[in-house]
């Protein structure tokens, strides 16, 4: 039985909904687990980093990463995003007190009176900059 023009429109809206929502998730996923690559930090022997990476001396760091102020965890965006729908909107933020300092860097002195020169590791927003590089990878993968 052919289906109404009503219900073929139906159908196609819900396959775009999906379409829309796998590339989401998948853009989404791939900046976070991106940003939670790990690298050994400085202050625990490294010589050297890769920006982009989240520096690991302990754990408190790349575990703070939170989505929408509750579940915290290295990998709590992965079922976060499992109940993602189109058109919601989910926050991740890292808590650690020195998140933004490692971002972004800080030259000068702390509060303790130790001095710092230290260059950002931009674990986040190089990883956000790719977003569109992400999202049109998983468009390709819908569209073939």
């Amino acid at each position: 039985m052919t289906k109404s023009f009503e219900a073929q429109l139906k159908d196609w809206a819900d396959l775009t909904n999906v379409s829309l929502k796998y590339v989401a998730v998948n853009a989404i996923s791939d900046v976070l687990e991106a940003a939670q690559t790990p690298q050994l930090a400085i202050s625990k022997g490294a010589t050297s980093f890769v920006e982009g990476k989240i520096p690991v001396a302990e754990s408190e760091l790349i575990n703070s990463l939170q989505v929408n102020e509750g579940a915290k965890g290295p990998a709590v965006y992965e079922t976060a995003l499992l109940g993602f729908e189109i058109g919601e909107v989910m926050r991740f933020s890292w808590t650690a007190d020195y998140a933004y300092r490692i971002e972004l860097g800080f030259v000068g002195t702390d509060k303790a009176g130790r001095t710092y020169n230290q260059a950002g590791r931009h674990f986040v927003g190089k990883n956000a900059a790719r977003f569109s590089q992400f999202v049109a990878k998983y468009a390709a993968e819908v569209r073939t």
